[in-house]
């Protein structure tokens, strides 16, 4: 008897939830960043010290990092598809909510929050591609995500370095 592991769709077939996928990591990577964008506003309504600043910016990666092995283990086991629902749920209410917040330690909780939703794109991601692609096709995929993905952070980051100076004249 012929599983659908077996028969994975053709690429084309495929393509639009390969887009979906391109998209979910793409807000997943601007997501966590736009604190860092928000930061000198937030350091003087809050009245954040630097120290505060700087934990603001690496609770993320705290359980961001923890959770990935729990997210793969959970991709593992559950569906897939509810899996990343609920971490989009997730990571969205704590970014809707980090504009709500009026102190430290809520903003603090909102990051680390937001570090568990955002935990689940790419074990889940990862699982997707390798459910329902051809091994050649996930090999693409996950290096086209990859280049993809650092160019767009590099070109924000050229950004970054030439804001002030435009902003200057």
């Amino acid at each position: 008897m012929s599983t659908k592991a077996d028969n994975p769709p053709s690429l084309r077939t495929f393509a639009p939830a390969l887009v979906l996928l391109a998209i979910c990591f793409l807000i997943n990577y601007v997501d966590r960043g736009n604190l860092s964008v928000a930061a000198p506003l937030l350091k003087i309504e809050l009245d954040l010290s630097p120290s505060q600043l700087g934990i603001l910016f690496s609770v993320f990666f705290w359980t961001y990092t923890a959770m990935q092995f729990i997210m793969g283990w959970l991709v593992d086991h559950f569906d897939v598809n509810r899996i990343l629902a609920a971490g989009f749920l997730v990571w969205s209410l704590a970014t809707v909510t980090t504009g709500l917040v009026r102190g430290f330690v809520l903003l603090l909780a909102m990051r680390l929050i937001l570090g568990i939703g955002e935990s689940v794109a790419l074990p889940a991601g990862s699982k997707i591609l390798a459910r329902h692609l051809p091994e050649h096709h996930v090999r693409l995929a996950a290096r086209l995500h990859r280049d993809w993905i650092s160019q767009l952070v590099m070109a924000a980051r050229m950004g970054e370095m030439d804001a002030p100076q435009r902003s200057s004249n």
